[in-house]
């Protein structure tokens, strides 16, 4: 896999798992068992507190949220099994633009490419299910 591509995926995935840490903690909802307990549990816990809890504006949308977690932005959507490592390449060079994260990869379409070469070496495997999210392979 491309150096930079796997960088910029791990630093998705850190701010992925505090989006997580912050969910659990601050608005008492459990990490998703799937896309759809999100929706229906963790949703309306979300809204009972008028989207912000501790500091954190969750903004839930269909299967995913965002979140801004001490200066860093994420936007991710759970896998069908609650996974929430998931990424495409859309929502990587947002975060990178997002963020002002300083990168090679200086485009959505460059992002796309990386992501197929990757896709079809094995590193990354193309999800299944609702939306287009695909995983690191570990």
């Amino acid at each position: 896999m491309d150096q930079e591509l796997e960088r910029i995926i791990g630093l998705f995935n850190a701010a992925q798992e505090r989006a997580i840490e912050v969910l659990e903690r601050e608005f008492s909802c459990l990490r998703p068992e799937s896309s759809n307990d999100f929706i229906f549990r963790c949703v309306p816990v979300i809204r009972e507190t008028n989207y912000v809890a501790g500091g954190y504006k969750i903004r839930p949308h269909g299967i995913g949220m965002e979140v801004n977690i001490d200066g860093t932005s994420v936007d991710f959507d759970f896998g069908s099994n609650g996974e929430f490592t998931g990424f495409d390449s859309w929502r990587l060079f947002e975060f990178i633009q997002s963020n002002n994260i300083k990168s090679s990869i200086n485009s959505e379409e460059k992002m796309g490419e990386l992501v197929d070469a990757a896709i079809s070496q094995g590193y990354i495997i193309k999800g299944s299910g609702m939306g287009n999210v695909h995983y690191a392979n570990s």
